[in-house]
């Protein structure tokens, strides 16, 4: 009898010790508090992992200040856009149940650690189902493994390079053209218009974007039996291209290709403005996508292409995916557009139009909720391999996942062309606003004041 009760004693003892060191052990610091987030909907929380939830959240490290901040703003107001339709409608068709869509996202200052982290937390904090990568190559690049370290279902938007999708990850998905396609509807467009032109001659800016998008286009150029007469880098921060404008002029090409972005593409015209080097055909990536392109340029930027993955003037539409026999899903252009100015409005103070880094990010949003419909399910895996079996069609275009390469083969990217002081969708033909005015004008009938109608 004493020895139990000597136990109990000393239980007693133990127990008064252990609660002494948690009441008076230092505390662990409180988490960290997330940004303020805009939502577009206020729903009950997500209830179990079953196939479909109470609510499908997508979340984002969109950078929304750094040196990204104007992309990843017009990345988020889009994607927003999208949702806050769907949510109107119900929420998305999910094996007959609908479900609403949050978007949960964070600012990543254009930061590569910052965007590691804060993916990393939406997974494992927040639950998210998907995400959206960040706007800018490196940050994409940088949140893909995490991604794929915990199998989440991730649609990359804003990221271009090549080098994304050549690691063999599974659960990411490109939406849109990669960097080393952009030259591709370009190059088609003038084979189709001109068989008689073979010379190309292609500049580009020293940076891996640009070169990835110049041998894309040597690559291409030579698949349809054009001749690249000249294949040359110019530095990253170009002050003077005369000499490469010269060793342009001396190669009389048909087709002149830079792979530029806005401050150098605005110097390389004014060169071969200055050197007269005419051309049938000039296209540059990125710089003519600029409106501010031709107020710098005046009519130089005249008869100027530029390849991008979507514009206002696009002509994709439900009628369309009938004629194609193909789906389609989401708003409408004319419908993502009126939902894009609310929200931007709303978040920025002021209406302005969408470009396609806001369409691209829509587009991911979109692209993730088809296969969500589609599988029937929130599940990553069913929602990639319903991906990978389908074709349909939204206002960013067509849509058709490579399973080798988990990009989006069906995205054609529309070439523009400036005429007469507007950028006008000019291909592909079945979904182009006006006609492509070939060959260019030359640089003296531009001096004059021509423009290129």
């Amino acid at each position: 009898m004493a020895s139990k009760t000597a136990l109990a004693v000393v239980g007693l003892v133990a127990a008064a010790l252990l609660v002494g060191i948690a009441l008076f052990a230092p505390k662990s610091p409180p988490p960290a508090v997330a940004p303020p987030q805009y939502t577009s909907t206020t729903t009950a929380p997500q209830t179990t992992a079953a196939a479909c939830p109470d609510e499908i959240t997508i979340g984002t490290a969109m950078p929304l200040s750094g040196r990204y901040a104007a992309e990843g703003q017009y990345s988020l107001w889009g994607a927003l856009a999208v949702v806050n339709w769907v949510n109107d409608r119900g929420g998305v068709d999910c094996g007959g149940k609908k479900v609403k869509v949050r978007l949960v996202y964070r600012d990543s200052e254009s930061k590569l650690e910052l965007a590691q982290s804060i993916t990393e937390s939406l997974v494992t904090q927040d639950k998210v189902n998907f995400l959206l990568s960040p706007y800018g190559s490196d940050l994409a690049l940088g949140v893909s493994s995490i991604a794929e370290k915990y199998g989440v279902l991730m649609a990359v938007v804003g990221a271009s390079s090549d080098r994304i999708f050549q690691q063999g990850f599974k659960y990411v998905v490109g939406v849109a053209a990669p960097a080393s396609q952009y030259m591709v509807p370009v190059l088609d467009m003038v084979v189709k218009r001109d068989p008689t032109a073979k010379r190309v001659a292609i500049l580009y800016r020293d940076s891996e974007f640009n070169r990835q998008v110049a041998e894309g286009a040597k690559a291409y150029a030579e698949k349809l039996g054009l001749q690249v007469v000249l294949y040359e880098a110019y530095p990253a921060s170009p002050k003077d291209l005369t000499p490469q404008i010269l060793k342009v002029k001396q190669a009389a090409p048909d087709v002149i290709i830079v792979a530029s972005h806005f401050a150098d593409g605005q110097l390389v015209v004014r060169q071969l403005a200055e050197q007269k080097v005419d051309a049938k055909l000039i296209a540059l990536s990125v710089a003519p996508l600029v409106p501010d392109f031709y107020k710098a340029l005046g009519t130089k930027a005249e008869c100027v292409v530029g390849p991008s993955h979507w514009e206002p003037g696009v002509t994709y539409s439900p009628q369309l995916a009938k004629q194609r026999g193909e789906d389609w899903f989401g708003p409408t252009k004319e419908e993502f557009i009126t939902y894009f100015k609310k929200v931007a409005k709303e978040m920025g103070g002021r209406e302005v139009e969408p470009g396609y880094h806001a369409a691209w990010a829509a587009e991911g949003v979109l692209a993730i909720l088809y296969g969500v419909q589609k599988a029937a399910s929130a599940d990553s895996d069913k929602v990639l391999n319903a991906l990978r079996g389908s074709r349909f069609m939204t206002f960013f275009g067509e849509f058709k996942l490579d399973p080798a390469t988990n990009l989006n083969v069906a995205h054609t990217m529309v070439v523009v062309q400036w005429q007469g002081g507007q950028r006008l969708v000019v291909w592909p033909a079945d979904v182009a606003e006006g006609k492509l005015v070939y060959p260019s004008l030359t640089w003296d009938q531009k001096a004059a004041g021509q423009l290129c109608r």
